[in-house]
Parts: C-alpha cells; sequence; structure tokens
C-alpha cells in the first residue's frame, strides 16, 4: 500500500531535502505506537512520513483491510483504505468508531492488484473521537451473498501515532 500511496504523499512532503532529518541522522525511521506503525523515509522532495494499521484474517494470513494516514495536516489527517476484494464497489464502505457511524458510506476510487481503494479524510470531529475510541471498524457488502462483513482495527496507539507522525514531518 506505501508504493500505491507514496506519490500522493510526497504532495505534502517538505520541499527542502537539506532541512530534512530524522532522529539520530537515520535515512528511514520504522516505530510501532500500540496497534499502529509510523513509518517516515526522506526523499528527495523531503520526508514522506505516515502511520498505518493492517487488518487480516488470522487462518489464512491474508490483509482483509489496510488503513494508512499521511501525516497530519492542521487538526485533520488524509489517507487511503485498502480492502480485499469481494466487497460490492457501489455500496462503498461504512466507517465506524466502536459501533458508532462515522459519516455517510464512503466511496471506492478504484481497485489495483492488492486490493480496492477508498479514500480517508478526518475532520477535527471524526479524529477527536479516534482518539478516545478503542475500535475502528470497516464495513462492506460481499459481493456473493449480499451480506454485510465488518473488519476491526485497534485504535489503541492511534494517538500516540498521529502526534509521533505529525511531530516527524515537521
Amino acid at each position: 500500500m506505501r508504493r500505491v500511496l507514496a506519490a500522493a504523499l510526497l504532495l505534502t512532503a517538505s520541499p527542502v531535502l537539506a532541512q530534512a532529518t530524522l532522529p539520530g541522522g537515520a535515512s528511514a525511521l520504522n516505530e510501532a505506537h500500540g496497534s499502529w506503525t509510523v513509518n517516515c523515509t526522506l526523499v528527495e522532495a523531503g520526508k514522506d512520513c505516515a502511520f498505518s494499521q493492517t487488518a487480516g484474517n488470522p487462518q489464512t494470513g491474508t490483509a482483509l483491510v489496510a488503513v494508512e494516514l499521511a501525516a497530519p495536516a492542521g487538526n485533520t489527517a488524509e489517507g487511503m483504505l485498502m480492502t480485499a476484494f469481494g466487497l460490492r464497489l457501489d455500496a462503498g464502505v461504512q466507517l465506524g468508531i466502536d459501533g458508532q457511524q462515522l459519516g455517510q458510506a464512503r466511496p471506492f476510487l478504484t481497485c489495483v492488484s492488492t486490493g480496492c481503494l477508498v479514500p480517508l479524510d478526518f475532520d477535527e470531529v471524526a479524529l477527536s473521537a479516534m482518539k478516545v475510541g478503542t475500535t475502528l471498524e470497516v464495513t462492506g457488502v460481499k459481493v456473493d451473498d449480499g451480506q454485510p462483513v465488518t473488519v476491526t482495527l485497534s485504535l489503541a496507539g492511534f494517538t500516540a501515532a498521529y502526534n509521533r507522525t505529525a511531530e516527524l514531518a515537521q
């Protein structure tokens, strides 16, 4: 998923490489914060920083849902959600936090070789709910039987990952 989003994330990177630095002079950084992973890499345009989480099927090891959010801009965050194949594209996906719907269903953007992509944009209200919540539910409708299927992501460490990504991206 990082390769799919790298071009979009470069648009928000610092334009001057000479000013871009990471702790300890590293060229890349990968940190775990609860259930979330922070990744930051020096690139020609500056820094490519994001935080992410993947939820999969424990029996098969297959990724079902992956979320990646770019370095926060103010009180908002943007990114991409990738789902496994097999969901009705016209239904989009519904997000929820601790059982409460988070706005309307979000439409799919496209499908790539590894899954289907849904653009994400979280405003201050949604981010506040995620920072105090325990689970982020992603619900889609299965193509084969029309039944809803929900994949749950943990919000443990979300606030720390959000804050660390914002700090590293500066």
